[in-house]
């Protein structure tokens, strides 16, 4: 709807974790770095956690679209399954699911020959869990059990757990500890500091092919660091209702004001509500705006 308004190639800011659009914020070049480096080196169990909102799916798929055609990979998202179910749903990824309803011993030893032939032409074998902290108990250690597959050399099976802070808290519940304790890397995705908030917003605009001036004020990008805490799904959305609000009044500039109002409409961080457009902040130049 305002795409056209605006000159965007497509909408800069949906909240679908396209890794098209990410933004490498010195966080998120680490997680992915470490994603890759542990799936290509076969290190067997690997955590990724943060908050709600802060990129971790998108960083998954960005990691995914990054692996080698020798690497097989299995993306599961409804955690909230029992392991018999969740190796149903690896088996039909990798499509090895029979029509016959297998027992887990059975559905164990199809993926376990699974990657021994992936192994055997070179392969590797990649299971990656989102949404993670739904699993119970039982699945997490279960979990454990496939990254024990392996030859004399190396891990046959590579598995992920992607998920919020309570994966963390999770996976210090002593009926774990097997899984925790063989976690070979672990890494935390923080929400972005004020720079890199900016830096993300003209990222975006520019793949989506913007070539104006950016249409946010000053004031209003400010505003839309500290509504949002540096959350990324956060300042999609407040972004995509500001531009959808610019295209309803047919004015190609958002400031504060606006931003406040959005912000209100969303019931987002209201002690801030009496910033309103006395907001101050310095421009690319160092001189204050108003």
């Amino acid at each position: 709807m305002y795409c056209r308004f605006f000159g965007f190639s497509e909408r800069p800011f949906e909240i679908t974790p396209n890794h098209k659009f990410l933004y490498p914020t010195p966080g998120h070049r680490k997680a992915l770095g470490s994603l890759l480096y542990g799936i290509h080196e076969r290190r067997g169990l690997i955590v990724l956690t943060g908050g709600i909102g802060t990129g971790k799916t998108t960083l998954l798929h960005a990691a995914l679209d990054r692996l080698d055609s020798k690497t097989r990979w299995a993306f599961i998202f409804n955690t909230e399954l029992s392991f018999l179910e969740v190796l149903a749903m690896i088996l039909d990824e990798f499509k090895l699911l029979q029509p016959k309803k297998l027992t887990k011993f059975e559905a164990l030893r199809t993926l376990q020959y699974f990657a021994v032939r992936q192994t055997a032409k070179g392969g590797n074998v990649v299971i990656v869990v989102d949404e993670a902290q739904n699993l119970t108990p039982k699945t997490i250690e279960n979990l454990r059990m496939l990254s024990n597959l392996e030859s004399h050399k190396r891990k046959l099976i590579q598995v992920v757990l992607c998920g919020q802070s309570e994966l963390d808290e999770k996976l210090r519940d002593p009926s774990v500890q097997n899984f925790a304790q063989r976690i070979s890397l672990r890494r935390l995705v923080k929400p972005m500091d004020e720079k890199d908030t900016y830096k993300y917003i003209q990222h975006r605009l520019a793949v989506a092919n913007y070539k104006g001036l950016i249409p946010f004020t000053p004031n209003a990008l400010y505003l839309i660091w500290k509504y949002s805490d540096g959350v990324p799904r956060t300042i999609n959305v407040i972004c995509d209702n500001a531009l959808l609000a610019a295209y309803a009044m047919q004015q190609k500039k958002i400031n504060a004001d606006m931003v406040n109002e959005i912000a209100e409409d969303l019931r987002l961080n209201s002690s801030l509500a009496d910033i309103k457009s006395r907001v101050i902040k310095f421009d690319r130049n160092k001189k204050k705006v108003s």
